[in-house]
């Protein structure tokens, strides 16, 4: 693309200040305007303006605040609209909904959501590009500058009901926490185990590998999938020895797997007691 777009962001936190930053390094006109906790990043700093009227004119407005702000951020702009070409919010659950009071004041509404983990500003930036983002807009024209700008970014993009924002977003939620939640639980039998976590790297790798090459349930293996009762007893008796609440979350992840191989979890139910502590409240 090389329409250089004017951009404006409200509350460059880390997915404002990702997209800000790549958008600035993609050689877009960048203002931004900090948000309730008055920060902006470092990166940013030049590209700070204390208040929303003094915003030059642009072709996107971004509200870049957390979700149960953006209807209240939409209303006090409404009341003397920035000059936007296009207003979209970062959420990927909320609906447009809470742009109407912008829409009533003439201006295009959409959504765009990065489909990608946003840690801090500077490594939001940098894992963009390759990535994915959903798009919901109330009209083509919203839609087409929404996609832009992400090709721009190097982001390819998809179209989103808004009706389905609260499934989508629960299913990111899924892969990022999930994702990092399982590995965590590993990450804690390995060190009681005297191994350091970075050996898992080649197996974790692999495994979300044949995630997205066979699907997920496919890529399922290990004794809670065999339905191995004597090896699942094991474990829940070492995990136990270490912490009752480790061997408890080891309990949930196995019992959900042997669940989407098929089965009824009854190995982790079984083991429920037999575990050192015995069954958990």
């Amino acid at each position: 693309m090389n329409t250089r777009l004017r951009l404006a962001v409200i509350g460059p936190g880390r997915a404002g200040g990702a997209l800000a930053i790549a958008a600035r390094a993609a050689g877009h006109s960048v203002e931004t305007v900090a948000g309730p906790s008055g920060a902006i990043p470092p990166a940013l700093a030049e590209t700070r303006v204390k208040q929303v009227g003094r915003l030059s004119p642009c072709d996107l407005l971004l509200l870049a605040t957390p979700d149960d702000v953006i209807e209240e951020t939409a209303l006090r702009l409404a009341s003397d609209p920035p000059p936007a070409g296009v207003a979209a919010h970062l959420s990927g659950f909320a609906s447009l909904a809470r742009l109407e009071a912008l829409e009533r004041a003439g201006l295009e509404v959409g959504c765009l959501h990065p489909l990608q983990t946003l840690p801090s500003p500077q490594r939001g930036a940098a894992a963009l590009a390759g990535s994915t983002a959903a798009i919901t807009a109330r009209s083509e024209k919203a839609a087409a500058l929404l996609r832009s700008f992400a090709q721009s970014l190097g982001v390819s993009s998809f179209c989103l009901e808004d009706r389905f924002k609260p499934l989508y977003h629960a299913g990111a939620a899924t892969v990022a926490l999930g994702v990092a939640t399982a590995l965590g639980v590993a990450a804690d039998l390995f060190e009681a185990a005297g191994v350091s976590f970075s050996q898992s790297r080649g197996l974790a790798t692999r495994v979300l590998e044949n995630c997205f090459e066979m699907g997920p349930d496919h890529a399922l293996t290990g004794p809670a999938v065999r339905g191995d009762q004597g090896t699942i007893a094991g474990h829940l008796r070492a995990a136990e020895a270490v912490s009752p609440e480790l061997a408890h979350q080891y309990r949930l992840l196995g019992r959900t797997a042997a669940h989407r191989a098929g089965h009824r979890g009854e190995s982790f139910e079984a083991n429920n007691d037999r575990s050192a502590g015995g069954s958990l409240p």
